[in-house]
């Protein structure tokens, strides 16, 4: 039996060699950099570590003459959090359903050959915002099942230690366990679906029907024959773990280079401007300059994983087309036609 995965590698390398280096051309590295950037480099994943919460003041500082001012203080601290973790929200939601768009974008790019942002954007916004609300309804499912399962082991530690205050060591490791189990279980499911997700995409793009019906039909293709796709997820984890630490030197390279550029950088800038403005005048200067360069470093880096992100993806559809009954119409289709008519 052969193993769509394997078979996929050495056409996934062709693709990739043709499409960003016969011919090199950097404004197509960096229109399909552009592209990746969206697609993973800061769509999701926030954490905010804002304390919003109330704090604890003896009734004698309340009655104290220096109570309203640090009331007040407190209060625009919290003011500000909640700002701060709105604009957080509101970008992770855009950044987030332009990514889902890019995600239509990048297949349409490779399979032509031919990257068009702009173009494909607006030919593909109905599908990613359909994208992006299916994504949201399939966390919120994972983290609703995840939390069904995280009861019980709430209720077993409360059982067995008579409370959550005091906790012994063994419930202590069970708990932890516990958590990393849930957090284990939440990746792997995410990471199965989001894999089925990615493989919907193309499927609806050239097969002419919405997200939803196209996971509908990945999802019975895997029932029929998921013999492929268990060894195409083991694959896929490899080809991930390869590419990945090829990506990491090559990233840790630029990434020290450019810590280095922006700290020689940052510094002339602050002591230039500590001589002549306030210090807080000076910071207020400074901290656009650093959101600038942390979303120039993000893109970078971007555009170091690029060539890793084109052929995971080539890899992909190579492997769709040998699984899936769907006609994908790859730049190459010719060529490879040709060459198997000579073959014969």
């Amino acid at each position: 039996m052969s193993w769509y995965v394997i078979d996929a590698v050495d056409r996934a390398i062709e693709r990739t060699r043709t499409c960003l280096i016969e011919p090199f051309n950097f404004w197509k590295w960096l229109k399909l950099a552009i592209i990746v950037f969206f697609i993973g480099g800061v769509g999701s994943g926030f954490n905010s570590g804002f304390n919003v919460g109330g704090n604890d003041i003896s009734p004698e500082f309340i009655d104290s003459a220096g109570n309203f001012g640090n009331n007040l203080a407190s209060s625009s601290i919290d003011s500000f959090a909640i700002l701060a973790i709105a604009f957080i929200l509101l970008f992770a939601f855009i950044m987030g359903l332009i990514g889902s768009v890019m995600d239509f974008v990048f297949v349409k790019s490779l399979v032509s050959n031919d990257v068009r942002i702009r173009e494909y954007f607006m030919a593909y916004l109905r599908k990613g915002l359909s994208l992006f609300v299916l994504r949201i309804i399939v966390v919120f499912a994972v983290l609703l099942f995840l939390a069904i399962l995280a009861l019980p082991l709430i209720y077993i530690v409360g059982v067995m230690t008579g409370g959550m205050d005091s906790l012994g060591g063994a419930s202590i490791a069970l708990l932890i366990m516990g958590v990393f189990a849930i957090i284990f279980a939440f990746v792997l499911i995410a990471g199965i679906i989001d894999s089925l997700i990615n493989l919907a995409i193309p499927v609806s793009m050239y097969s002419g029907c919405n997200i939803f019906s196209a996971l509908s039909r990945v999802f019975g293709q895997f029932i029929s024959d998921w013999q492929q796709m268990l060894i195409y997820w083991i694959g896929r984890l490899i080809l991930a773990i390869i590419v990945g630490f090829l990506v990491l030197i090559v990233g840790l390279i630029v990434m020290l280079a450019l810590g280095i550029l922006y700290l020689i950088v940052d510094l002339m800038l602050y002591f230039a401007l500590s001589a002549i403005l306030a210090d807080t005048t000076v910071w207020i200067l400074l901290i656009p300059i650093l959101i600038v360069e942390f979303i120039v470093f993000l893109f970078v880096i971007a555009f170091v994983g690029m060539p890793a992100n084109v052929f995971m993806k080539y890899h992909m559809l190579t492997f769709l087309q040998k699984w899936y009954p769907v006609e994908i119409p790859m730049f190459d289709k010719i060529q490879i036609m040709g060459a198997d008519n000579m073959d014969e």
